[in-house]
């Protein structure tokens, strides 16, 4: 499934009305199909009012109040902006009145205490900024009312998720042609209800022609592993190495080596304290132990572990560094050792990414995938956290485009993008948002990573069987129980 930037829906209709399908007949189809969402959410409805704008949002209301007028439904369209402003319209506006007999009136009146879906067709994609005072009385919904958005909920912002203060909950959001980049995205995707995508006519190759192009919602078909041919041998399936883990976090190596395992890579050596590989030794047999001398603090020296780990590098097919690893002058300083001496793909997590907040340029350009959470994807741009959640799809392309690198960037919605193509998955699960969760998925990453599937591909497999594990986990598992080594533990129902 596509999901557009409000540019690109703009360009989608431009490609369709060139293609033959004019804009006229492209808001019949959109209002003749929000009719008949709004008759399938609520088949015992009757009573419907509409909230129409002066845009061609509100034109979408004048056609489904026509469409629903016909059916035998009671039907008002509340206008408190006034007339529409765009020819088609008040086309469609004019027909409703004159042929269907649809009543258009400034205020609501007593008409909606007896109404039984309310419709919000206040302000469309466009949107930018507050609504106006006024609009939470607009879109106060009578006990009993469904609400269901046109398009998009009046206040939220169809590219960056945000919303406006009087942004209401929609029962359901019937959108037009292709889904909102937004509406994956929280707070607006928690505005948003139901999401129903309906066909408006855009032609089967338009968005090959998007530029820059759509992004992707990530969904099972879109994920496949590596295959595994009948005569195959470890060798084959990828060596990871993991340079992860210190006394005090032992656990996030044992989680991100598991995960690894789990996933497919035929070795793994865990570069580690000795007191944490004689915890992998017993969780993770699988995978070889690499101990590096440490500090009295039990985390990694530097010069003193580079030419163990200049010698183990040497046949790896894959590098995942931080997991667990803390934050120190040593451990920054041997990060940057390591990606200066590999060669192979790199996955930076946790504490590898705060490593390289002051030299971002030491990143390796087109061979490492950054997994940050919002924070670290802050730290690495130099902005606050809240800066990148106000706008996620922004901030995850810029760090992809400053260092070169495939970035994950972790959270509800998890975007995953190279700076051209993206993706962006929508399952999981608020079970999920515990310590180590991350460090599981950094595991899966650099697994599929070391086998040698392309690196934006191993984030979105990753990514998605991640989110889908722990679905799994909470099909049996109360979300307020689950551990991130449940995750773990459901991959095989995802696999």
């Amino acid at each position: 499934m596509l999901l557009v930037t409000p540019k690109q829906m703009q360009q989608l209709e431009q490609l369709t009305d060139a293609a033959g399908i004019s804009y006229a007949r492209m808001m019949e189809r959109a209002g003749y199909s929000l009719a008949a969402c709004i008759r399938q959410l609520v088949p015992e409805g009757r009573r419907a009012e509409f909230l129409a704008g002066t845009g061609n949002n509100g034109g979408d209301c004048y056609v489904a109040a026509y469409h629903l007028a016909l059916a035998g439904w009671e039907v008002q369209v509340t206008a408190p902006f006034g007339a529409p402003k765009t020819e088609i319209s008040r086309n469609a506006a004019e027909r409703a009145v004159q042929l269907a007999g649809v009543p258009v009136v400034p205020a609501s009146g007593s008409f909606r205490q007896h109404a039984d879906v309310i419709v919000d067709g206040l302000f469309g994609t466009g949107f930018r900024g507050e609504l106006p005072e006024g609009t939470d009385e607009l879109l106060r919904i009578p006990e009993g009312a469904k609400l269901i958005a046109c398009d998009i909920p009046s206040g939220g912002n169809a590219s960056t998720g945000s919303v406006s203060r009087f942004t209401a909950h929609a029962d359901a959001s019937v959108t037009f042609g292709a889904v909102k980049l937004g509406m994956t995205q929280y707070p607006l995707r928690a505005h948003c209800g139901e999401i129903l995508c309906m066909d408006i006519g855009i032609p089967a190759d338009a968005p090959a022609k998007l530029d820059p192009p759509a992004a992707l919602l990530l969904e099972g078909d879109r994920v496949h592993l590596p295959e595994l041919a009948p005569d195959t041998h470890k060798n084959r399936r990828g060596h990871l190495l993991i340079a992860a883990g210190s006394v005090r976090m032992r656990g996030a190596c044992v989680l991100a080596s598991q995960a690894a395992m789990r996933s497919g890579a035929g070795l793994a050596t865990v570069a580690s304290a000795e007191a944490a590989l004689q915890t992998i030794a017993v969780r993770v047999p699988e995978c070889m132990c690499l101990p590096l001398q440490t500090d009295e603090e039990g985390f990694f020296r530097n010069a003193e572990n580079h030419a163990l780990l200049r010698h183990a590098l040497t046949d790896k097919t894959a590098l995942l560094i931080g997991c667990g690893m803390g934050m120190t002058e040593n451990t920054a300083d041997l990060t940057k050792f390591l990606l200066s001496e590999s060669r192979c793909p790199v996955i930076l997590d946790g504490d590898g990414l705060n490593a390289v907040c002051s030299c971002i340029e030491c990143i390796p350009r087109g061979r490492t995938i950054l997994t940050p959470h919002p924070a670290e994807a802050a730290r690495l741009l130099g902005m606050t956290a809240a800066e990148v959640q106000s706008d996620r799809p922004a901030a995850a392309k810029l760090l992809a485009e400053k260092t070169g690198a495939v970035v994950a960037l972790k959270g509800a919605g998890t975007i995953i993008t190279d700076g051209i193509r993206t993706a962006v998955c929508t399952k999981g699960n608020a079970g999920m948002a515990r310590a180590g969760s991350g460090d599981v998925l950094a595991g899966m990453t650099a697994s599929l990573a070391a086998q040698g599937m392309e690196l934006f591909e191993s984030a979105c497999a990753a990514v998605y069987l991640h989110a889908s594990a722990g679905d799994a986990a909470a099909e049996h598992l109360p979300e307020h129980y689950m551990l991130p080594q449940d995750l773990i533990c459901n991959l095989q129902d995802v696999m």
